[in-house]
């Protein structure tokens, strides 16, 4: 019994000590690029997933804002958001850590559609319940 008590405190100690995940840029760096394997796949559930409900975006042709809600909004009104696909790859990615808001600049490289090209991204991420979650992303085309 002796042995299994501190077992129990070595693992005790161990969570503790070290979090599953921790909130540092690396960790945002890494759920950035889940946010784009499921973007690049094609899995807009697991994408949306990764966004807060007040998520906004200003997307890479230079559209109006997309404020929180849309897709309900669309849904009311009968139509589905059509998605170009999309096949990306992230580079030069930095962030800074602000207390539970990051802040990550990168560049993506690839197609989004016919459009082949580079952009350039601004991405806020929140920590929220354990995990990094998106609540405003800008992108914009990088001009040869």
């Amino acid at each position: 019994m002796k042995i299994l008590t501190q077992i129990l405190v070595i693992f005790a100690l161990l969570a503790v000590t070290y979090p599953a995940v921790a909130q540092d840029a690396e960790s945002l760096k890494i759920r950035i690029e889940e946010h784009y394997a499921a973007i690049n796949q094609g899995d807009s559930e697991t994408a949306f997933s990764h966004h807060l409900p007040e998520f906004s975006y200003f997307n890479n042709a230079g559209n109006q804002l997309w404020e929180p809600g849309f897709q309900e909004t669309a849904a009311r009104m009968g139509i589905e958001p059509q998605f170009v696909d999309v096949r990306v790859m992230m580079r030069h990615f930095s962030a800074k850590i602000y207390g539970d808001v990051g802040v990550a600049t990168f560049y993506l490289n690839g197609s989004f559609g016919d459009t082949q090209g580079t952009w350039r991204v601004t991405a806020v991420w929140v920590w929220r319940d354990g995990e990094w979650l998106e609540a405003h992303h800008h992108e914009s085309r990088l001009e040869p």
